[in-house]
């Protein structure tokens, strides 16, 4: 469905566009998979007698950079699509942002674990309203071709790993599906990391900007597996968007994609079925999973604060999280939600979250500005790789800004 017939079915729903009133939102949400979640957030709110108006661009970066221009020249939207943590934080000390509390009443603050808290507020005030969490640590892979090279599950440690991928190569089949967006990029060596060091290392050394840890043995081994990975991916990957590459493990063109489980709603909208059509897989080594959270927060505009914290009620609301999440392939950050429907990637990554086996990822334990100069880093190693123990140098120069 086209965004402006989104737009139109909301409004019909609130009983006509007279009757609702607006609120813009600028999000990154494009893909087939998130557009269905979209929707299910845009019929609630209409419900609510507020329609949603679509300010989407392709790449949470691009996104980003969109809504930074709109609120420099004084036009913000009403909300603002986010990665739940410190992103939003100098904005918030600039003044710039609407505090949200009184939407966060006593039975929605019981039903969000700690690290969830601790990621959409800042300085002791809500900021964010969250809608869903995502397991990072993944990879989804095409089961007829697993089984075409002889593999019925994915291997556990990274020499299996790596011996599989040979084997697919062998077989003429493309071995790794790969986007070059720079966040994608960014995320895959951090779901390496995270495999090699262990979601706590992995926090403590963002958190303290580490030096220790990043000169360990583990640290290294994830540069060496990440350097690895050139030798098995296709051509003209810098102009492959995340859900086409995605798009290349449906189709049965590439063996496998490291990626968040987002990439669940892609297999969704095409029609595969999990344990059929495809499958997913924590990364090998250490499986502590990290997570990532979707949420939105709220410029400061004059008049706006009730289409804007009822759009908050409506991403918090446990039945528009449940479908959401079964849409956009992640899982609730409410723990009150029923996950007897959900498939097993995300009742697996909800047993996580539980048992404090995650990792925050970088937007939710680092300075933007820091964030921004390892995800500059990690592609520039990316694009020319470099001796390893520069990197490491570079690495930490990066982190203690």
């Amino acid at each position: 469905m086209k965004y402006k017939q989104m737009i139109a079915v909301a409004a019909i729903l609130a009983g006509g566009a007279a009757m609702a009133e607006d609120i813009e939102v600028s999000n990154s949400w494009v893909s087939g998979g998130e557009a269905a979640g979209k929707q299910v957030v845009i019929e609630a709110l209409a419900k609510r007698g507020y329609t949603w108006v679509d300010a989407s661009v392709a790449g949470y970066d691009n996104d980003d950079a969109a809504f930074m221009s709109r609120l420099q020249a004084g036009n913000p939207p009403g909300a603002k699509f986010y990665i739940a943590g410190k992103n939003a934080a100098g904005l918030v000390k600039q003044g710039l942002m609407l505090p949200i509390d009184d939407v966060f009443s006593d039975d929605i603050k019981a039903a969000l674990p700690q690290m969830i808290t601790d990621s959409i507020t800042i300085d002791g005030h809500y900021y964010y309203a969250p809608i869903s969490a995502h397991g990072e640590s993944w990879f989804f892979y095409s089961i007829p071709l697993m089984q075409k090279i002889g593999y019925s599950e994915m291997p556990t440690d990274w020499d299996g790993f790596f011996a599989m991928l040979d084997k697919a190569k062998a077989a003429g089949i493309l071995p790794l599906a790969f986007s070059g967006q720079r966040w994608q990029t960014n995320k895959v060596f951090n779901q390496i990391l995270v495999s090699t060091m262990g979601a706590e290392k992995y926090n403590q050394m963002l958190r303290d900007s580490d030096e220790d840890l990043v000169n360990a043995p583990e640290f290294l081994k994830a540069v060496e597996i990440f350097d690895r990975l050139h030798d098995y991916v296709g051509q003209g990957i810098s102009a492959i968007n995340w859900n086409d590459a995605t798009g290349q493990v449906i189709r049965d063109e590439a063996l496998l994609q490291f990626q968040g489980d987002w990439a669940k709603g892609e297999f969704v909208a095409a029609g595969e079925v999990v344990g059929k059509d495809y499958g997913c897989a924590l990364t090998p080594g250490i499986d502590d999973m990290l997570i990532v959270v979707d949420s939105y927060a709220f410029p400061k505009i004059a008049g706006k604060d009730a289409a804007q914290k009822a759009l908050a009620q409506t991403l918090l609301d446990p039945e528009v999280q449940r479908q959401f999440t079964l849409r956009k392939g992640s899982f609730p950050v409410r723990t009150d939600v029923d996950m007897s429907t959900y498939d097993m990637c995300a009742q697996k990554a909800v047993g996580k979250m539980k048992a404090n086996a995650i990792a925050a990822d970088m937007a939710i334990a680092s300075d933007p500005v820091v964030q921004g100069q390892l995800a500059d880093l990690i592609n520039e190693f990316w694009a020319a790789p470099y001796d390893h123990d520069r990197f490491r140098a570079d690495f930490i120069d990066a982190l203690s800004y």
